[in-house]
């Protein structure tokens, strides 16, 4: 197979394939780059006339360009060799926003996820049980049945891939779903090895796991479930971990056995070596990170309302350290690739020690909220983030630790007070945290070290319960921050700057970052739980509300409760919540009691404590602004660690030398 001069795809002497040329109008107008990506799609189709008739069609009502692309890869028969090219390949075509202008794309033919009932093609019933496996998506953390791509319809498309690169400069191949939001070209779409067998060995090839011992693979999780090939894969073959579950993995074979370069199924777990014993660098000149012998760790693009598109910094100044309170790797990167979190991070690394980069290091990516640290603020411009999957904070349930409905086994369980929180005098009702693995300190250790290489602006390493005090607790207790510090830096404590009080004062609660509103009166009784409310309007952390019911009758009138004060899922229909002859009220009710706060223009700004600050204490600062400046109590106090609020600039002074 060749490119002739025409920009078209012809077959050579002795190919089987049956090509022809159905020109699509819609092209992308932009200038296309000469260095170009392969971008793989997978969109719902029953048969190549079924594609090239969609695509030939009117668009959707609610598209902004009318989708196209360059080349339809048939599935019939299960040999690809149909192929129908519908734009010349120096032209764009409109598939991939951010790619438009630098890609080709490629469609093949597939029935897309299996159902129960529906069309013919998507039933379930209509395929053999070694046809397809248990998986689930980028962009979704539920499991379906995906089919397997056929032998000859890979081949085909990796023939093709080939000619393109002899011809064009192409320098990657990607899935759809791994650079945008979407659900194809799906699980069982082997990407890993397609790329590698490409493109050979580049700065594309990812760190891959090999199998610890003779295995095969199964279409479900569970040797109860069909047997995919007959072929077992030999210790030591190279694959790639797609999904976990049960402790079993879904993995792509990165290798070809027996003939077949695209196997893909589950194997156990403890079947899986990660490899950990890698030398982590970021080049000169990159924001990725690489092993020294230049592979890169598996690149998953997020949603882009998750990070800044129009904005790098080059020279980061900390790393922030996460726990995900995830129970795998998939959920936390599905939440990453969903529209509605807008956040995202710049690695995770698994238990396991799998790592996956989600932004280059100079990416502005949304992981630290509402963040403070020694005068610097917004800490998202100036950070790179790094997840770690972990449980987090745990609850104790029918005598079992559990995250998400998801038992967490003792054995990985330890119990720890948080530096902010109470300490009881009990060590038995210390809450449990979920424990990191070796691998993933390991890993974890190996990447921030290769980052304070890369970036000397970097000057510290924190938790992200440093940094947005009022609402975060990881990575948590059991994370070895002092040993890591002291490994990057020489020191076991970070470097702070300690000021106290000069006058008695209040300190007023830290909402968003916001002055306080010094005016609140509150109502002389606490409004109870179950109490049924109006809400009018919120504002940041408070919600103003008007009491419709309550356990108390003297809980009444208009006020401020913090949003989180309320149970919003619980509507009212009755006529107490109605507008009369109008639509149902939004209303809700209260899941515990909460301090009552009249209403006023502004939302409440609460004290920290019912009596002024004594002169001396001891505080740090997170931001001067004008006549108030928010600090952070050094010692503990009424029991917790780690408070912060609102001080006039007046009445703060720096610790003499």
């Amino acid at each position: 197979m060749k490119i002739n001069e025409q920009n078209h795809l012809l077959i050579e002497e002795g190919e089987e394939f049956r090509i022809r040329f159905d020109g699509s109008n819609n092209t992308n107008p932009n200038v296309q780059l000469p260095q170009r990506t392969l971008v793989i799609h997978a969109p719902t189709s029953a048969s190549v006339m079924g594609a090239v008739s969609l695509l030939k069609g009117k668009p959707p009502k609610n598209s902004f360009l009318p989708r196209s692309t360059h080349l339809v890869v048939g599935r019939e028969d299960s040999d690809g060799r149909e192929i129908v090219q519908m734009l010349p390949f120096q032209l764009g075509a409109n598939h991939a926003s951010g790619f438009n202008n630098r890609s080709i794309a490629i469609d093949l033919v597939y029935p897309g996820e299996l159902v129960e009932k529906g069309l013919q093609f998507q039933l379930k019933s209509n395929f053999q049980e070694t046809e397809y496996i248990l998986a689930s998506g980028l962009g979704t953390s539920r499991y379906g049945y995906w089919p397997l791509y056929p032998k000859g319809q890979l081949d085909a498309l990796l023939v093709i891939a080939r000619a393109l690169r002899e011809k064009y400069d192409i320098l990657d191949a990607v899935a759809y779903d791994e650079i945008l939001t979407a659900v194809h070209p799906g699980p069982a779409f082997p990407i890993i090895h397609f790329r590698e067998k490409l493109l050979g060995v580049t700065d594309r090839s990812i760190l891959l796991q090999e199998t610890s011992r003779s295995v095969l693979l199964f279409s479900q999780p569970g040797s109860a479930h069909p047997v995919l090939s007959a072929s077992r894969l030999p210790k030591g073959t190279p694959v790639a971990v797609i999904n976990e579950r049960f402790g079993w993995y879904l993995i792509s074979v990165i290798a070809d056995v027996d003939g077949d370069p695209w196997l893909t199924g589950w194997v156990e777990k403890n079947a899986v070596q990660v490899k950990t014993d890698f030398t982590a660098v970021v080049p000169a000149g990159e924001h990725r990170l690489e092993t020294s012998d230049g592979r890169r760790f598996q690149e998953i693009i997020p949603h882009q309302n998750g990070f800044d598109p129009r904005k790098t910094n080059p020279e980061p100044k900390f790393i922030i350290m996460h726990f995900t309170t995830g129970t795998r790797m998939e959920s936390t990167i599905n939440h990453f690739k969903d529209p509605l979190s807008g956040v995202s991070t710049h690695l995770l690394i698994g238990r396991d020690g799998r790592a996956v980069q989600f932004l280059p290091f100079d990416r502005i990516a949304h992981h630290s909220g509402f963040s403070w640290w020694e005068q610097d603020s917004n800490l998202n411009k100036n950070s790179i983030g790094i997840e770690l999957d972990n449980a987090g904070l745990l609850i104790r349930r029918d005598k079992r630790w559990q995250r998400h409905k998801m038992v967490i086994p003792d054995n990985e369980v330890k119990q720890a007070v948080h530096w902010k929180q109470f300490i009881p005098n009990d060590p038995a009702r210390f809450p449990g945290w979920q424990k990191f693995t070796k691998a993933q300190l390991d890993v974890a250790r190996k990447i921030v070290r290769a980052l304070v290489q890369r970036y000397p602006s970097i000057v510290e390493i924190l938790g992200h319960d440093d940094v947005n005090l009022r609402n975060r607790y990881d990575p948590g207790p059991l994370f070895p921050m002092e040993r890591f510090r002291e490994e990057l830096f020489g020191r076991k404590l970070p470097q702070i700057e300690e000021y106290f009080i000069n006058h008695s004062t209040d300190i007023y609660s830290n909402f968003q970052g916001r002055l306080p509103n010094t005016k609140p009166r509150a109502f002389e009784r606490l409004l109870p739980a179950k109490s049924l409310v109006k809400v009018l309007k919120q504002d940041g952390d408070f919600t103003l509300v008007t009491v419709i019911k309550s356990p108390e009758a003297e809980a009444k009138g208009t006020g401020w409760i913090q949003s989180v004060s309320l149970d919003s899922s619980h509507t009212h229909s009755s006529k107490a919540g109605r507008k009369m002859n109008g639509p149902v009220v939004h209303t809700a009710r209260t899941l515990f009691p909460q301090v009552f706060f009249k209403r006023g223009e502004n939302s409440p700004t609460p004290k920290l404590s019912e009596q002024p600050f004594e002169t001396g204490t001891r505080v740090r600062i997170q931001e001067f602004r004008g006549e108030w400046t928010l600090v952070v109590l050094l010692d503990r106090f009424g029991g917790r660690g780690g408070l912060e609020g609102w001080v006039p600039t007046e009445f703060i002074s720096r610790k003499a030398a």
